[in-house]
């Protein structure tokens, strides 16, 4: 059961972070989920996994199963690269039809750069019908 005071604090952040919406383009999903990533823990803990959450398609949620296991799978060592670095460089967005990849690049404070692909794609049923989501992301090596 989830306290009275952690349910105001997930109520409220639910309300605030961005939401999947029709007027966002590929690009423009793919920027905020890294952005909120970056600031991941602003303005709570784990607000930029909370937004990546809501811009996960369907088929993403699939494989990584609830919020919680998708909380931990996005701060794993694989992917916590993401949280906390500046995207040095976003590549081209290569779209295809309802479909769209982009690589971004960021670099650690110590170490070398680390690219990702994010994989999109235009959803056309469902509460987020013509709503880009991230259906993956992953390390380019």
């Amino acid at each position: 059961m989830i306290a009275p005071a952690v349910w105001l604090i997930l109520s409220g952040l639910a309300l605030s972070v961005p939401r999947p919406n029709p007027a966002r383009g590929p690009g423009e999903v793919i920027r905020l989920v890294v952005g909120a990533l970056q600031r991941n823990d602003s303005p709570v803990p784990n607000a930029g996994v909370f937004t990546a959450y809501q811009f996960a398609s369907p088929g993403n949620r699939a494989v990584t199963g609830p919020y919680g296991r998708f909380l931990q799978i996005v701060k794993s060592q694989e992917s916590r690269p993401l949280m906390g670095q500046h995207a040095e460089e976003f590549g081209e967005l290569m779209l295809h039809g309802d479909q769209a990849e982009q690589d971004v690049r960021v670099q650690p404070d110590q170490g070398p750069a680390i690219s990702y692909r994010f994989s999109v794609s235009r959803h056309t049923t469902g509460a987020c019908a013509g709503c880009w989501l991230v259906d993956g992301v992953v390390r380019v090596r």
